[in-house]
């Protein structure tokens, strides 16, 4: 199971919410109903994606149309409103780290010809924001904007490797680490540990899996202080996939991406309001 498995999904929603959850989880239900493949829904498919009821999703739907958060269109789908681009924008971490690297990213995709990645850590699961097609139609479902499993993924592996280790020993504890399927059993704690522990050593995730169709290789992107911020990912065919090959060119990219953030830190003014 890699990057690229279409077997990593997550687990499937229940179609009534929990008794009593609040409004506003709901709502947020329904915005993470979209992704790359589904901009635009009909209400019915984006109750069923969302795990709502029908009439719930309406109005909520209906609210947050009201607020500008979707839209509708005049056939009736809803997509995504201009209103929560305006705030995602101010995001102001992760929107000058996607724009000091996304000039790497695209030597990096115009060099090897894979599919590249810039994902963050969010919690116990990677966040995409960033990515850039190859030229070879792989099975990468991780949209920007989307989560992926840690261990699972090279660039997951790598944030994993970056984390508190209580976090590491807390997930391995309950078991949370990446979704199993028949194709790719949950690997053992012991086996977690000891890919955490390469990556910590060398600054390399390499993710290979016997049934799976692709490879994915990791490298971190550091700030000035010297902490992980972020890691790219690469995911290649698995046939014919050469990691030595590879391995200086994203290694470059790295190092270029861990300069292009610090010089954005010495650049950005102080915050003086928050004094």
């Amino acid at each position: 199971m890699t990057d690229g498995d279409p077997a990593v999904l997550p687990p499937p929603r229940s179609h009534r919410p929990p008794r009593g959850e609040p409004v506003l989880r709901r709502a947020v239900r329904l915005l993470t109903a979209f992704d790359d493949d589904h901009r635009h829904l009909a209400l019915g498919a984006l109750a069923a994606r969302a795990g709502l009821p029908l009439s719930t999703a309406s109005r909520l739907a209906a609210q947050l149309v009201g607020l500008g958060v979707l839209d509708r269109a005049r056939d009736g789908t809803f997509g995504i409103g201009l209103r929560l681009w305006e705030i995602a924008s101010l995001a102001e971490t992760t929107v000058s780290l996607r724009g000091a690297v996304a000039p790497l990213l695209d030597d990096l995709v115009a060099v090897t010809r894979h599919h590249v990645q810039l994902v963050v850590r969010d919690g116990e699961e990677g966040l995409v924001l960033d990515r850039r097609d190859g030229r070879d139609p792989l099975p990468v479902h991780y949209h920007v904007g989307g989560h992926l499993p840690l261990v699972p993924t090279a660039a997951g592996q790598v944030l994993l490797a970056a984390a508190p280790r209580a976090l590491v020993e807390e997930m391995l504890a309950r078991g949370t680490y990446g979704w199993p399927t028949v194709e790719c059993p949950r690997p053992a704690p012991e086996e977690v540990r000891a890919q955490v522990a390469e990556v910590r050593r060398t600054d390399l995730a390499v993710v290979r899996r016997p049934a799976a169709p692709v490879v994915s290789l990791g490298v971190p992107v550091r700030d000035r202080t010297g902490q992980v911020v972020a890691a790219i990912g690469v995911v290649l065919p698995a046939e014919g996939a050469s990691v030595p090959r590879l391995e200086p060119v994203l290694r470059a990219a790295a190092r270029a991406a861990t300069r292009a953030v610090a010089a954005g830190e010495k650049e950005r003014p102080p915050d003086w309001s928050r004094g």
